[in-house]
């Protein structure tokens, strides 16, 4: 049985940046040229072993549950070194010229003098789902909670409330590059063991959900995937790759090489793949129970208590191409302005399939900056901004045979006649 953090169990991270509240530019540590490959691997992270990230990540204390960037150029932790305000927080490394540099503590309003950890963030980066127990404002031991990216910094952090949280506790959340499928780790009743795994999606209409959060952040009731994905053991870390068919997790109920392993299995469209433990590779005869991997998968981040280690538990990265074929990724990025002011435009941002005609990613721009993000995981697309009293922008984008890219878009409304 895993270590348990908060007393239930530590936190898994998966993708996503979170930057404002440091001084650090809330992008690579040197902005990538347009059309450049931003996923390589450093070459002292290439090697197919783990290699412990050093001093300036680590320390004698705990240090897990990594969360990496897309471009993989912020890493985003939780420690219960000294430093911080108390107990188990939020701390962030930015890397420089392919070196991690001194990690740096979050602060407030993310971190308190309790317990907390980050889960995952949304796609566009403008929030941070997290995990924190026993506040005042939870419904269970441990909840589920979003704040949200300012040009001031992170908002006061909002609980999920209803249907994601309950009297039960509800931990590590990962999100797909759609941004439309949330899984959970839960111990509710119904489920199979000591913590399952849970999948929610996106609601469109929600019912009893926070009225605080903007429809793309509400989620509709989690569903148990079942014996397919849960045993009468442990599931309590799930990791969505960009493709949101292909699940990573970890597990105490499937045998292995320790205690608690991890695993990937695929879903089809109707039912999940027997998990596929991923080998000496990754899983040692300790807990290794954090996994996560920037859009490429060229790395994947873990954290493990193996011996060796600068502490109780250490992060350490993989290079993994044999095990999780590079994918194409692009990641889009640019501002959404008025063609005629110039000034910054509130718009939904959707990605199509121009085939089906299906929406495959969504996200919303800065209504103070008109900053966006979305993560391209196929090879042709339909990019549509629609935003009120503006006409409609479409426009299409093939990428097909393209390494994985940066791809710098400006987007200029033509606003409608009065």
């Amino acid at each position: 049985m895993p270590a348990l953090k908060f007393n239930l169990f530590r936190l898994g991270l998966s993708a996503g940046i979170l930057a404002a509240g440091l001084g650090i530019a809330a992008g690579p540590a040197q902005e990538p040229e347009p059309g450049e490959d931003v996923f390589a691997a450093p070459p002292s992270e290439a090697e197919n072993k783990g290699v412990n990230l050093g001093p300036n990540v680590n320390s004698e204390y705990s240090d897990f549950g990594p969360v990496i960037s897309a471009d993989g150029n912020f890493l985003y932790f939780t420690s219960d070194r000294p430093g911080g305000l108390a107990g188990q927080e939020f701390w962030v490394s930015e890397r420089v010229n392919g070196v991690w540099q001194p990690a740096k503590n979050l602060g407030p309003p993310v971190n308190t003098p309790g317990d907390e950890g980050p889960d995952v963030f949304s796609i566009a980066e403008d929030a941070l789902y997290f995990t924190a127990c026993n506040r005042s404002d939870g419904l269970g031991g441990c909840d589920l909670y979003i704040t949200r990216k300012t040009k001031e910094g992170w908002t006061a952090p909002v609980n999920l409330g209803k249907p994601i949280n309950t009297a039960s506790n509800e931990v590590n959340a990962s999100i797909d590059a759609t941004g439309a499928i949330l899984v959970l780790a839960s111990d509710r009743p119904g489920g199979l063991g000591n913590y399952d795994l849970w999948i929610s999606r996106r609601a469109k209409n929600p019912i009893g959900v926070v009225p605080l959060l903007p429809e793309h952040f509400r989620w509709g009731a989690p569903e148990n995937p079942g014996p397919a994905i849960n045993t009468p053991g442990w599931e309590g870390v799930g990791f969505l790759l960009p493709d949101g068919k292909t699940l990573y997790f970890s597990s105490t109920g499937r045998g292995g090489l320790g205690k608690a392993d991890i695993f990937k299995s695929i879903f089809d469209g109707n039912n999940w793949s027997e998990p596929e433990n991923l080998g000496e590779i990754i899983n040692t005869p300790r807990d290794d129970i954090y996994f996560s991997l920037p859009g490429s998968g060229e790395l994947a981040y873990f954290s493990s208590d193996m011996r060796g280690g600068r502490g109780r538990e250490d992060i350490y990265s993989i290079s993994l191409p044999f095990l999780i074929p590079r994918r194409q990724v692009h990641v889009v990025r640019g501002f959404v302005r008025d063609g005629q002011s110039k000034g910054a435009v509130a718009a939904q941002i959707t990605l199509l399939d121009p085939k089906t005609r299906q929406d495959f990613a969504y996200t919303e721009s800065d209504p103070e900056t008109g900053a966006y993000q979305i993560i391209v995981c196929k090879s042709e697309a339909e990019l549509v901004v629609k935003a009120k009293r503006y006409q409609t922008f479409s426009e299409p984008m093939a990428l097909a045979g393209q390494a994985n890219m940066l791809i710098m878009k400006d987007i200029e409304l033509v606003p409608l006649s009065k």
